[in-house]
Order: structure tokens, then sequence, then C-alpha cells
């Protein structure tokens, strides 16, 4: 190798040097500017911006759910219990326009059944047994004051679903009866 390539070659090893030098300091002042814009977006919003892109949450896949009918004692369908991998969904018979004002509803399917589910998550959550994201929760859609479904999310226990069947069971047989008493 003659003094003229290892020349070339030398200079060529010191611009790759710098070169790197460069995209190192770019990479820094990237990270900053990433930094300080995360932290914009948390003051504005209280949300990273992690959060603020990512997709929005998908809408239950509800093809391949178990069904389970709700009865009454004397075999009337009351509504449908669909049973996903961590939720449970339930569907009051449309033949009845279960008011959720009637009750027993409130007071004991809500305030007893999923309000108390979801308090025992919330301190097994606190005492560290059960993951924060785990904890039961449930969502009510009506129309009006028509109940239309309710879904309890974080529901993997067999004991709890058989709990909320026969809870939801005997909530709407009140509340059937309730419906026909003030009809007459």
């Amino acid at each position: 190798m003659s003094s003229e390539e290892a020349k070339i070659l030398a200079e060529l090893k010191k611009s790759l040097e710098d070169k790197v030098v460069q995209l190192q300091r770019e990479l820094d002042l990237t990270k900053q500017l990433v930094k300080l814009v995360d932290e914009s977006l948390t003051k504005l919003s209280f949300k990273p911006a992690v959060e603020l892109t990512a997709t929005e949450e998908k809408p239950l896949e509800r093809t391949a759910e178990p069904k389970v009918l709700i009865t009454s004692r004397d075999r009337k369908t009351l509504g449908a219990m669909y049973i996903g991998e961590d939720y449970v969904r339930i569907e009051p018979s449309p033949e009845y326009q279960f008011d959720v004002n009637t009750s027993p509803f409130k007071q004991f399917f809500i305030d007893r059944v999923l309000e108390d589910m979801k308090n025992k998550d919330r301190k097994a959550a606190e005492s560290g047994a059960l993951s924060p994201d785990k904890v039961m929760d449930y969502q009510i859609t009506t129309d009006g004051n028509i109940l239309k479904e309710i879904l309890v999310k974080n529901v993997t226990d067999e004991r709890r679903i058989r709990e909320l069947r026969s809870s939801i069971r005997w909530t709407l047989e009140r509340m059937l009866e309730k419906m026909k008493t003030s009809k007459t």
C-alpha cells in the first residue's frame, strides 16, 4: 500500500468519524425535541403522545360468543348472556321493555352486584393481588330509559359469570313482575 493510499484512507476514516459525531449530535437533539413535544402534550392533554396516536379500541368481536339464555321460572326468555374471553354481554329480550328505573335494577343489580364486584377488584388491585387493568368494569346501554345492553368487562372467573347470570335473571324477573302489576 502506497503512502498516497494510506493518506486517502486516513482522510476517509477521519471523515467517517466526523460524520458519526455529527449524526450522534443530531440524534441527541432529536431525542430532546421528542421529550419537549411529549412534555407539551402532557401539559395540554394529560396523555402521553403514545396514547394519543394509539388506535381506538376495537369493538368486541361478537361472532364467537357462546350464548346462554336467561329464562324465568315459567320458561319465558328474559334475555341472553353472551360470554366472551374476558367479558360478559347481556341483552334483555326486546319483547319486554325493561325500564332501568324499575326496581330492583339499580338498587340490587348495579349497586349490590356490579359495584360490589368492582369494589372487590379495586381493593385487590390496591393490595397488588390484581393488576389495575384487570379491575372489573361495566357499561349500561339504554335507549331513553329502556335497557338495551349490559357489558361487564374483565370477567373471567366462572363463579362470577354464574353470579351475574343468576343475579340478572332474578332482577329481570322482579322487574317483569313489577311491569305487569303496574299495567293492571
